[in-house]
């Protein structure tokens, strides 16, 4: 029982909670837009990186600029997500894979959208991406199936995300507490 008071954790104990309770509320949202709180605040930092993938993908052609909105908004917490695994780092890993997981039911409601554009974009007489994408790829007319299906793929990775962290749980209340030293390291210890 003594494990299980470790500050390391209580953490992810805490963290699993959050996580467990903001994916039921973005389940449970579907595909309405954050009107506020905290899943407003994610929607703003989603956004600066959705904006800053334009930049980034334009250097590939038009197509790839546009959709690299979205493209980089889920790449970012992906690659943050891989940079903790390589580095042992499961509990962030999984925060940041949650991220990507948020991220993707983020873009899903743009996708959805696509179609009847009735999401406000960030100034007047910008294109709406997902519209021009998905008119490009003659699906327009098939925008809310599309962003229901990226809606549901952003619903896995959330779930994957709780489940990395839960055994990162699970791991970390089978480790001993830091300086106790078990009765297996002591019988393998020679006496000098």
């Amino acid at each position: 029982m003594a494990g299980l008071t470790r500050a390391p954790v209580l953490a992810r104990a805490a963290g699993l909670v959050v996580l467990g309770v903001l994916t039921v509320v973005i389940l449970r949202r579907g595909l309405t837009p954050p009107l506020g709180g905290v899943l407003g605040l994610v929607h703003m930092v989603d956004l600066v990186f959705h904006e800053a993938g334009h930049v980034i993908f334009r250097i590939f052609g038009v197509f790839v600029g546009t959709l690299g909105g979205s493209l980089n908004q889920v790449l970012v917490p992906a690659v943050c997500t891989g940079y903790f695994l390589w580095h042992g780092q499961v509990a962030a890993a999984a925060v940041t894979l949650f991220w990507a997981g948020e991220s993707l039911a983020d873009v899903a409601i743009y996708v959805a959208d696509g179609r009847d554009m009735k999401l406000p974009l960030l100034a007047e007489g910008l294109t709406h991406d997902w519209n021009w994408i998905l008119s490009e790829l003659s699906l327009r007319n098939h925008a809310e199936p599309i962003g229901r299906v990226v809606f549901a793929l952003g619903g896995l990775v959330m779930l994957a995300a709780l489940a990395l962290l839960a055994l990162d749980l699970l791991r970390a209340a089978a480790e001993p507490p830091v300086g106790v030293v078990s009765s297996a390291d002591t019988r393998d210890r020679k006496v000098t």
